[in-house]
């Protein structure tokens, strides 16, 4: 008996499985258990889902991840001693315990990642059946499922189609012993597994169009507890200085008609009213609950003139304000927002719940830099500037102005002349101010470093104009966009800016201080008023720039992003608009979906039928002589079992059909020494042609 036999037989375990057929006794049937080639390429689809996963992992469940994997590969059957079992047991607690004190508890979104990540490679060290298989293969899937919380760009849905190759390859594997006579190569299982995927793809395309779109995308979950990766409700000094190292894609803007200037390209978002001495904050008073406001008032002419039309698609919505262009007109529409959205009293558009996701929405605004507004209360937050012990430098400053300029308006303009004409400089390496307290900060600032990026300029303008007696707050938001030759517009995460609101005569009023010291901010972007040894961490564009590429890519992501991500009710009843089903019921919708997965069904089928017709032909002369005699056997009521040779099935249908004896052992010695001789040996190299007048009739 060969080594391969032996390794063969080891793999082997006997289940009972009930036989077919009416009063059917029960039987053993032997089934190979997955080998080490399954082992080995299920531990790669394991390492594909760390892989979708690792950037949104922390470095010590990376780094125990991947020491589970090792062990997965290195391990080439399940372990049987105790002493192994008790140590993966181990390991388990001790995965939960490093989770736990990772994220602080085991039963949330991110944490049960982090179990999978781990988890997922440990469970493959001691699989044996392939009900285990199964169980790790569904822990991956799940896993890598899981990578669309944190990811949903372009490079993330390309990846879906080789990565379900992968794992339809890996099921194919299960009951496919390498060791097996004629098992198909690996290459083999995954050009299979390529076939089923594509043939689902087709039926995949006709439920995401036809089926019935929630009120907001899919992935929309939320998790308190992740941090966001764009503006927030607190500005710290610096806070949006890193965040214009980041060339991540804000969200984008397709205006319908007219187009605002550069200079006007305000995308307001929160309104900080509360100072601590170093962080600038929303406040607690900022709830929806307790902030009403109302929309500008215009006539109709000024709504003619002035109203631009646009759509905004922001790929990760983790803030409750939606970045809007100043100043709204009316609430946004569409199904992601008309349920949830404010109006603040700082003209902020809000919703109670972010979705955590891709959000889209339609909006109207005017390029207004001032709106009418109550003068704030004596206790307004507008006017709190903490303890007089606070920053004495900037008060005496601004006791001066006070002195100088009784008008409030005078007084903003001679504070940005100061900005403009004293040697302050704007940069993204502005020294720390403050220190640990930052009671002090605004004084160092003004007085000492000279040096500052946008918060640090809006954050002592609202300082000063407070201790002189002016009500103000700090906005922030983004400043500028890039049109795309497409039509639409990036704003990107380097475009967030920070300006300030001040109330004078009645009214709330832009002023943007980075204008004083930086013009070339506001007019011609980011880049362009930054030091030159600076410019090129905030660059859109590598160094070696294939725009042509660059474009088509950015196209591909907004369409994506568009018609995949952001398909909600509005964009799905658009696409039927544009196919003839404009206004169609529930009901008739659900039967065209029926007639669809049906046609769908049925060119899916004709392909595989095709598919294996087209198999069978390439398939050696004996089997395929074997398959016809079999079916017509079959025809004739003979009754074979799945599990029986060719030689015991001749040898009964030769008792059957006695007259027929002679050319079934013919057969069946050509037939074996075809399939099972040696490679070298010629014997039974050609097929028996069964006579013409060879029937089976039924006894």
């Amino acid at each position: 008996m060969s080594t391969t036999t032996v390794a063969t037989g080891r793999a082997l375990r006997w289940r009972l499985g009930k036989g077919r057929g009416t009063g059917a006794a029960s039987k053993r049937v032997l089934v190979a258990d997955p080998d080490l080639r399954a082992r080995r390429f299920m531990a790669f689809a394991v390492a594909v889902a760390q892989g979708a996963n690792v950037l949104a992992m922390k470095p010590l469940i990376i780094f125990a991840g991947l020491a589970a994997l090792l062990l997965s590969v290195l391990v080439r059957e399940a372990p049987r001693q105790w002493v192994w079992r008790a140590g993966l047991i181990l390991l388990t607690l001790a995965t939960g315990g490093l989770v736990f004190v990772e994220y602080g508890k085991l039963f949330a979104r991110d944490s049960g990642i982090a179990l999978l990540f781990i988890l997922g490679p440990l469970k493959l060290v001691e699989t044996k059946t392939t009900r285990d298989f199964m169980v790790v293969w569904g822990m991956a899937m799940v896993l890598f499922v899981a990578s669309f919380f944190e990811n949903l760009g372009l490079v993330a849905a390309l990846s879906v189609a080789p990565i379900i190759i992968v794992y339809v390859a890996a099921l194919r594997m299960f009951d496919a012993p390498a060791s097996a006579p004629g098992a198909p190569s690996v290459l083999q299982h995954i050009k299979g597994a390529a076939a089923h995927t594509l043939l689902g793809i087709p039926l995949a395309a006709m439920l995401f169009v036809l089926f019935p779109r929630a009120t907001a995308p899919l992935w929309g979950m939320n998790d308190p507890t992740t941090g966001t990766s764009g503006l927030s409700d607190e500005m710290r000094p610096g806070q949006i200085a890193k965040l214009i190292l980041s060339k991540e894609t804000a969200f984008r803007v397709e205006f319908e008609d007219r187009k605002p200037p550069q200079q006007a390209l305000y995308w307001r978002g929160p309104v900080l009213r509360e100072f601590d001495g170093l962080t600038w904050s929303v406040g607690q008073s900022n709830t929806p609950s307790r902030m009403r406001g109302d929309f500008l008032s215009f006539t109709p002419e000024e709504h003619a003139r002035e109203a631009i039309n646009y759509t905004v698609t922001v790929d990760r919505q983790e803030s409750r304000w939606l970045p809007i262009l100043e100043l709204p007109v009316a609430y946004p529409s569409g199904p992601a927002v008309e349920r949830a959205v404010f109006l603040s009293d700082a003209q902020q558009i809000g919703v109670r719940r972010a979705a955590n996701g891709a959000t889209q929405y339609r909006a109207q605004s005017f390029a207004r830099a001032s709106y009418a507004a109550a003068e704030p209360d004596a206790q307004s937050p507008e006017l709190g500037t903490g303890p007089r012990s606070w920053n004495p430098r900037a008060r005496a400053f601004a006791a001066e102005l006070a002195t100088r300029y009784p008008n409030p308006t005078e007084r903003v303009r001679a504070l940005l002349v100061h900005f403009n004409q004293e040697k302050f400089f704007y940069t993204l390496n502005p020294p720390l101010y403050g220190g640990q307290r930052g009671n002090s900060s605004i004084d160092e600032f003004l007085f000492d470093g000279r040096k500052g990026f946008c918060e640090h300029y809006a954050g002592a303008t609202v300082f000063l104009l407070r201790a002189s007696g002016v009500p103000a707050r700090v906005v922030t938001g983004y400043q500028g966009g890039e049109f795309q030759p497409a039509g639409h517009m990036i704003v990107r995460q380097s475009d967030a800016h920070a300006w300030v609101e001040v109330w004078i005569d009645g009214r709330w009023s832009r002023v943007d201080p980075t204008g004083a010291v930086a013009p070339d901010r506001i007019e011609r972007g980011i880049q362009e008023s930054l030091p030159e040894t600076e410019r090129m961490l905030v660059s859109t564009r590598n160094w070696i720039s294939f725009t042509g590429l660059s474009n088509l890519w950015e196209d591909a992501s907004f369409s994506y992003t568009k018609w995949v991500i952001g398909f909600d009710r509005d964009r799905q009843k658009e696409l039927l608009k544009d196919l003839g089903l404009d206004g169609i019921n529930p009901l008739a919708a659900l039967g065209w979906m029926m007639i669809a997965i049906t046609a769908s069904g049925a060119l899916m089928g004709l392909v595989w039928w095709l598919w294996l017709k087209r198999n069978e032909r390439r398939i050696d002369p004996m089997l395929r002589a074997w398959r016809s005699l079999r079916k017509r056997l079959i025809k004739a009521g003979f009754a074979i079992a799945p599990h029986e040779t060719v030689t015991s099935v001749l040898a009964r249908a030769a008792i059957r059909w006695p007259m027929y004896a002679a050319t079934f052992a013919e057969f069946s010695k050509r037939y074996n020494a075809a399939r099972f001789a040696e490679a070298d040996a010629d014997q039974g190299s050609s097929t028996i042609k069964l006579p013409t007048h060879f029937q089976l009739r039924r006894h």
